[in-house]
């Protein structure tokens, strides 16, 4: 149960949510962490960057 809710919570469309196998959505929440972590903005940066979005992500779940 705590998988498929943090399956809804990934940025991902909806028709793509349902063929996450476990392990994918494992995959990709650590990813998606691990991107967080290193590209937090600091005080004196800009705005925040996009962590997984456009292009890059929808090569990541093709590929999965």
């Amino acid at each position: 149960a705590q998988i498929r809710a943090l399956r809804d919570l990934l940025p991902l469309p909806d028709g793509d949510r349902p063929r996450l196998s476990y392990l994918h959505v494992m995959a990709l929440a650590c990813i998606y962490t691990r991107k967080g972590a290193c590209l937090r903005p600091g005080p004196s940066r800009g705005a925040p960057l996009e962590l997984l979005g456009g292009p890059e992500l929808a090569d990541l779940v093709a590929s999965l």
